[in-house]
């Protein structure tokens, strides 16, 4: 017996490892967008990297409301396909999309037209405003596609297919990292449009993103096929349980976002140095985590496959194992942190003063790497079960710790900079406790078993 649940713990970790490599590497790519701008526009000094960083707090706003369909579309995808309801599957990426075009429209429309009010309201003055400002007009139009390639990308996951994915982000990663220096620093017979090039560069490659996937999409590849010249009527049955099991998480990303502007507010009140360390700090960071975000999402659709079939037992092996391979990955990422913070700060800058508070940074973020590994598998896996409310819950009460610690440390007892990243240490902790406690009671399996009763109770 014993032997056998051995083996049943290697073959999902061999599961999870297949389906997470593709998705390592199509965020590896993902993320380079963000750092390939950071080191172009580096060449362009201390503000220019300001400026970036500040705008690019607002991705996390466009990754909240494209969780809101993606993280509904991969729940349902990956169940129909384990209860093989491959009809079913098509359908709910045709509602995703039509779901995720309006949504977009509304939101990249408000996002272009009020981007100046927004860059004040997160602390932008001077140089600072105009370039952020500029930057995010031209970015948003490049949302607008990301957020649909959002339902595209995750209707392959949900199938289980995560190479076509990592194909589409390649191509896109590739536009990007050739068109950034050509637009930034003017070569050749190309304007130079310093930090406005950084963001028609990526524009142009989350453009490129969205038809290349649509394309891939309409051929048909892992099952999943749209069917363009059909109609296309929204069906509340389906929006609805997308948007139940995606509102919560969007919530949750909405909290990141918020959090994530919060603490650019507090550390904008120090200097554009402090600013400028933590955009190369939070980058960084972004690439330590993406392993364990990747086994998240791999998690997601072996769960959600398994509990559409009806097998909650491996649902729960599946959390187990994730859980404990995300903190073996996050204590070789914090070592790595904390003997080599000066050489990774200063592969973006040479500014002394961005050095110091940005190795302040990593050295106490390697102490609380575990804590977001864990809570990104468990998150997963909760998302596989479509029972998102734990994490959004947990995600409340770590904003509100973190924004009261901040301020507290920072500057109610005289900490400084470093206060802040310490609050960042306790309130990610919190988030862990809470989630792990939330998954050993074990209701999340019941409630992933009843997700398809919601959709289409005639075929269960």
């Amino acid at each position: 017996m014993h032997i056998t649940i051995q083996k049943n713990y290697y073959s999902i970790f061999k599961q999870l490892l297949t389906l997470a490599w593709p998705i390592i590497l199509a965020f590896i790519m993902q993320t380079s967008y963000n750092i390939v701008d950071i080191f172009w526009v580096g060449k362009l000094g201390a503000t220019a990297i300001a400026a970036v960083s500040l705008a690019g707090t607002i991705f996390y706003v466009i990754l909240a409301v494209g969780q809101i369909i993606g993280s509904g579309t991969v729940a349902l995808v990956a169940q129909s396909f384990g209860a093989q309801l491959i009809d079913e599957a098509n359908n709910v990426v045709k509602q995703s999309l039509l779901l995720a075009s309006g949504i977009a429209l509304f939101v990249c429309t408000l996002g272009f037209i009020f981007a100046g009010h927004i860059m004040m309201l997160l602390g932008g003055r001077g140089e600072v405003l105009i370039m952020s400002t500029a930057y995010l007009k031209i970015v948003f139009i490049g949302f607008f596609f990301q957020l649909l390639s959002f339902s595209i990308n995750y209707a392959f996951r949900g199938a289980g297919d995560m190479i076509t994915p990592m194909l589409i982000m390649f191509v896109a990663t590739a536009l990007n990292i050739i068109l950034d220096p050509l637009l930034i620093l003017g070569i050749g017979f190309f304007p130079r449009l310093e930090v406005q090039g950084a963001a028609i560069a990526t524009a142009i490659a989350k453009c490129a993103s969205f038809v290349v996937g649509c394309a891939i999409l309409i051929k048909g590849k892992s099952s999943i096929q749209l069917k363009f010249f059909k109609k296309w009527i929204l069906e509340a049955r389906v929006v609805k349980t997308i948007l139940r099991v995606g509102i919560p998480v969007g919530i949750s990303y909405g909290l990141m976002a918020l959090s994530g502007m919060t603490v650019f507010r507090i550390v904008a009140f120090f200097s554009e140095y402090a600013i400028a360390a933590l955009g190369i700090g939070l980058r960084i960071l972004q690439m330590a985590s993406l392993p364990v975000v990747s086994i998240g999402i791999a998690a997601t659709t072996i769960v959600g496959q398994s509990l559409g079939a009806r097998d909650a037992r491996k649902a729960t092996q599946i959390g187990t194992t994730a859980m404990a391979f995300s903190t073996a990955i996050m204590v070789f990422f914090g070592i790595v942190f904390i003997t080599n913070a000066q050489g990774l700060v200063s592969i973006f800058t040479k500014n002394t003063q961005v050095l110091q508070y940005g190795i302040q940074f990593l050295t106490i973020v390697s102490l609380y790497l575990v804590f977001v590994g864990i809570t990104t598998s468990l998150t997963g896996v909760f998302r596989g079960a479509g029972y998102t409310l734990p994490p959004m819950f947990a995600g409340i009460l770590k904003v509100c710790l973190l924004v009261v610690l901040a301020l507290l440390f920072s500057q109610k007892l005289g900490m400084g900079v470093p206060g802040i990243w310490w609050a960042m240490f306790i309130s990610y902790g919190i988030e862990m406790v809470t989630v792990v406690a939330w998954y050993v009671t074990g209701g999340w399996r019941k409630r992933g078993l009843a997700l398809l009763s919601h959709l289409k109770p005639a075929r269960m």
